[in-house]
């Protein structure tokens, strides 16, 4: 190593190990500190120090750029990585509800899905004052000892919270039969709703994964029976009143024939879609429905962002 290599990692070592400034590193080195500064890029180009960034907020940035441009979608946004499946939700609902209370001054009306992503998505909100903004629930309610989670709940909350307009959904989210079903589809009140959910500004909805985990099966919807019919039936996941296969495909089953509420075909059809989801169980569920051409914003933890 001649006598320039040496003052090179001398004073690479100084200034990249011991934080030494260039002003000392020249006293030292009895060189003038623009020598120091040489030397310093000089060690960069020959690859004596490399720099890398750690940061995860910059690497995040990064991955969401590589993950919009890959699926041609307009924002996508993940979370740092938690702990615990419930911080998890939690940080997609912070980063949900920051995005979309972002957007509320260029929207009239703001549909709302349902589940526990969604519900950590309401309580994140803060108070503003929206008074031409109208909340529409996008399914209809869930088992009452689950209230929390189901869609009318989310838009009373997020009307208290954005001092707005509220709809409400007046009917279950699964009827209890395909008679009940047609009964709810030919109430004026049941159209109407679904007409102002198809025609929202904007949409929130939850991907589920209704093998590995679902609010379905947490609330006892699904019996062996369609459980079995779901394998069957390659159904990878859930959004709304639809299931959908490895094409991104809806898929007709017992329990889905009786939903009430959007479904697939009526979410590509909305302006803005925005996409939750959390739990790397929902990863297969994200991207298979990427084959269809409904979100345009997605909303994701990390677990998620690493497999898409």
């Amino acid at each position: 190593m001649n006598n320039r290599d040496k003052m090179i990692v001398k004073a690479a070592l100084l200034f990249y190990k011991e934080n030494v400034n260039q002003t000392e590193i020249a006293q030292q080195l009895s060189v003038s500190r623009p020598t120091v500064a040489t030397l310093l890029k000089e060690a960069v180009e020959r690859g004596i120090v490399k720099i890398s960034i750690q940061d995860s907020e910059i690497m995040n940035f990064e991955q969401q750029e590589i993950l919009a441009k890959k699926y041609g979608l307009k924002t996508v946004l993940i979370s740092s990585a938690s702990d615990s499946e419930d911080e998890a939700k939690q940080e997609v609902g912070n980063l949900c509800a920051t995005f979309v209370e972002n957007n509320l001054k260029r929207i009239k009306s703001l549909g709302i899905g349902w589940g526990s992503t969604l519900n950590k998505f309401a309580e994140a909100t803060s108070f503003h004052h929206f008074e031409d903004l109208s909340i529409v629930p996008l399914i209809g309610g869930v088992d009452v000892s689950n209230v929390k989670n189901q869609s009318n709940h989310l838009a009373f909350i997020l009307s208290q919270k954005y001092n707005c307009n509220v709809d409400y959904f007046y009917a279950p989210a699964i009827a209890e039969s395909l008679e009940m079903k047609e009964t709810f589809d030919k109430s004026q009140f049941i159209n109407n709703i679904i007409r102002k959910g198809k025609n929202v500004d904007m949409a929130i909805a939850a991907v589920g994964n209704p093998i590995e985990s679902s609010s379905y099966r947490k609330l006892g919807y699904f019996s062996e029976e369609d459980s079995r019919e779901m394998k069957e039936k390659n159904v990878i996941g859930d959004i709304l009143a639809t299931f959908f296969n490895q094409e991104g495909q809806p898929v007709a089953t017992n329990i889905s024939q009786k939903m009430i509420g959007i479904n697939l075909e009526d979410l590509m059809n909305i302006k803005e879609v925005v996409v939750v989801a959390s739990g790397k169980e929902k990863a297969p569920s994200i991207q298979y429905l990427l084959k269809q051409p409904v979100i345009d914003h997605l909303i994701i933890d990390s677990e998620i962002a690493a497999t898409l």
